[in-house]
């Protein structure tokens, strides 16, 4: 019993990596599409082999950025009331708070992944923090 447990752990660590990076796509794109195929692509890419579940997160994260601005916010009413909440920002707040606060990137990955200074990473998540604690400048 216990050998199949072990056995079955790899495949755990993987789905909680795909159910984790959807949360995050989702998220990052507002669109359940696109976050679906941003952690679809990582899949696609996905090395069982070689790669770990941090490496499918990374990747659908990755995917999710690269995805182009959705004009419409997500309307699915299965998300709880706080994340409406970090949807309801606008695209740049919403990213910033995302990876900083959520995925927990340093301020320089953050940059470099939006293609922004580090300077706009800081006053975005700053504003999304003030923005989402009910306190706007």
């Amino acid at each position: 019993m216990q050998t199949d447990a072990v056995a079955l752990q790899p495949l755990r660590d993987i789905e909680q990596a795909v159910s984790l990076a959807f949360r995050a796509a989702h998220l990052l794109t507002a669109s359940t599409q696109q976050a679906e195929s941003a952690v679809l692509k990582a899949i696609d890419s996905f090395d069982p082999d070689v790669d770990t579940g941090e490496t499918l997160f990374q990747n659908a994260i990755l995917g999710a950025v690269q995805c182009p601005s959705s004009q419409s916010k997500s309307t699915e009413s299965f998300e709880p009331l706080e994340l409406h909440a970090i949807l309801s920002l606008s695209e740049n707040l919403r990213r910033c708070f995302v990876l900083r606060v959520l995925v927990g990137l340093s301020r320089r990955s953050c940059a470099r992944l939006l293609r922004l200074n580090v300077s706009a990473v800081n006053d975005y998540t700053c504003a999304a923090l003030q923005r989402l604690a009910g306190v706007d400048r």
